[in-house]
């Protein structure tokens, strides 16, 4: 037994799993400057599995001070910073345990984690592929890798290493949620995407875990949001004005929140809930608990396969009615929902069987935008003033499809002398420039005719590279969507494929919901074709950038009150089939 009593209690306590009485046993020990390591080691372990990562790091500073070669403590203290919010030291303390234990394969591992989270997908990967160089079944490093090669463009390279992952643990949710949302960069087919989508929905098995009520159509709706997105992410554009403009007599609004690092996006969102809860780290069996303590009528899913998801409160059946909005492209593959928003456009009439959700349709679209704030003024038309036509995407390199590339090539085959600027964040890094400037080179694309820029370092500066775009070119199968709508508040055109899937639609509902329709194009020879058109017309060009803002500040695009009471009469219908 242990000289000091303290410590021998609070030993005594762990053993009965009293870990809150064995921290409060050993707390004034550890508080000492002196304190025994086996008392630091202890209280470690006790505050590492309440989670109480401000104790946890100090414990390991104190703890590093007398062993700074511990590799495995620095790892440990890595995963405490990043959890703590402070990634970049984090970053650093990672990088000492792998100098410090190379064939610690979870220092490699995490540091991927780590590097991804600061969009350093090329470094992340050269670390994932030392962790796995020692540790090939590790589940975690091909998940992390995948991550990393689809955000880098490779999309194929990251489905194999979700489909590997999911080969050595079956029931890993975040290889199944990666490849998922990662297969509609590739697949115009609704049938494909459907089929893996259902072939990998047991993992979220529906059972009903709370008592089933019907709602209640008569009183004050109670509506449950549930996302991780409150917060600066593209989805909160669209989820805002719905919450702003709910009509408040009819709809108390109760939000769940799941955000791992709020932020100033996170306290406005805050303000406009009746209901707030902070639920992150919240169980799925407890948060199910709670929605139907709340009385929800109808919970809505924000997050679909994404990061951060909630998919198995909804499968526990957490209120009588569930649906899923906005913040995935296409079905979730799950029988636990009673609808998924859309409208005629994303999901036009015979697309029931390529869902496994009802479809609920928003008439005058699913997208209502908030324009930023911190938008900057439109500038003149560039090639007015440089003579040379600047196509442009700021989409995610996963979405830059090889019928993407294929696309673009054709418009500036056609175009000749005209420029493409692509803005992504991985971009930063000069390999993933190598490798997009190498794809669109196989495509017969000179790199002279290319500009490849990474992150701009705050949301003005990255609005403002518009000004240097005359032409935005969307991407296929998977549209943009928030940068859509910012290339159009900038005064920029955005030229659309409209293809088979949800994904492929969205263009063509956003823009339909702007009155621009003549920037859809139903083939590849027509997408060309436009894009010659508009290129060679610089005064009509101009014209329209002048007059793009206002325009959509005007239409249905950012109506917030008529499409809150559009998404509240869909509400109601489906309260009303329920509660009857």
């Amino acid at each position: 037994m242990p000289a000091d009593p303290r410590l021998a209690l609070a030993l005594k306590y762990q053993h009965a799993g009293l870990t809150d009485a064995a921290w409060a046993a050993l707390r004034e020990l550890v508080a000492e400057a002196d304190a025994d390591e086996d008392a630091l080691r202890l209280g470690l372990a006790l505050r590492t599995a309440a989670a109480a990562w401000a104790d946890v790091a100090e414990l390991n500073r104190r703890l590093l001070a007398r062993r700074p070669d511990d590799g495995a403590l620095w790892c440990a203290q890595g995963d405490a910073l990043e959890r703590l919010g402070r990634p970049l030291e984090a970053i650093a303390a990672y990088e000492r345990a792998a100098a410090l234990a190379p064939t610690l394969a979870a220092a490699h591992v995490n540091l991927g984690g780590a590097l991804i989270g600061q969009g350093r997908f090329a470094a992340a990967a050269a670390t994932l592929h030392r962790a796995l160089a020692l540790a090939p079944d590790n589940a975690a490093a091909l998940v992390n890798l995948g991550v990393a090669e689809v955000e880098r463009g490779a999309v194929a390279q990251g489905q194999a290493c979700f489909r590997r992952a999911l080969a050595l643990a079956p029931g890993n949710r975040d290889a199944a949620d990666n490849l998922l949302f990662s297969h509609h960069n590739i697949s115009d087919d609704p049938a494909d995407l459907l089929a893996l989508h259902r072939r990998l929905a047991p993992l979220w098995p529906a059972r009903r875990a709370v008592p089933v009520r019907n709602p209640a159509p008569a009183r004050r709706w109670r509506i449950g949001y549930v996302s991780p997105d409150f917060r600066r992410h593209s989805v909160a554009f669209f989820v805002e004005p719905l919450l702003r403009h709910h009509d408040r007599a009819a709809v108390a609004v109760v939000c769940y929140a799941d955000v791992a690092a709020p932020d100033e996006v996170t306290a406005r969102f805050r303000a406009l809930a009746d209901v707030w809860r902070d639920v992150h780290g919240c169980s799925d069996a407890a948060l199910a608990e709670q929605i139907a303590a709340d009385g929800i009528d109808v919970l809505v899913d924000l997050a679909g396969h994404t990061q951060g998801n909630r998919l198995g409160v909804f499968a526990a059946g957490a209120a009588p009615v569930q649906l899923t909005a906005l913040g995935y492209p296409g079905t979730t593959g799950l029988a636990a929902f009673d609808g998924r928003l859309c409208d005629a456009l994303t999901d036009p009439p015979g697309s029931e069987a390529a869902s496994a959700e009802p479809l609920v349709r928003i008439p005058g679209g699913m997208h209502c935008y908030r324009p930023p704030a911190e938008a900057p003024a439109v500038e003149p038309l560039p090639c007015a003033a440089n003579g040379v036509v600047t196509f442009g995407s700021f989409n995610k390199l996963a979405k830059i499809s090889p019928a993407t590339v294929a696309l673009w090539a054709a418009v500036l085959a056609a175009v000749p002398g005209a420029r493409l600027l692509v803005k992504a964040k991985p971009l930063a890094e000069a390999e993933t420039r190598q490798q997009l400037a190498a794809r669109f080179a196989a495509a017969g694309v000179a790199p002279g005719r290319l500009e490849l820029l990474g992150w701009a370092p705050d949301d003005r500066g990255h609005l403002d590279l518009y000004n240097r775009v005359d032409i935005a070119l969307d991407t296929f199968p998977y549209n943009g969507t928030t940068t859509t709508c910012e290339a159009l508040w900038m005064g920029v055109p955005v030229l659309t494929l409209a293809g088979r899937t949800h994904a492929a639609r969205v263009g063509v509902g956003l823009l339909h919901s702007l009155g621009a329709s003549a920037w859809v194009a139903d083939s590849p020879r027509r997408f060309v074709d436009t894009a010659v058109r508009l290129a060679a017309d610089a005064a009509a060009l101009a014209e329209v950038r002048a007059g793009l803002r206002a325009r959509m500040a005007a239409s249905r695009l950012c109506d917030g009150p008529a499409y809150a009471r559009a998404v509240e009469t869909a509400y109601a219908a489906i309260i009303g089939v329920r509660a009857g």
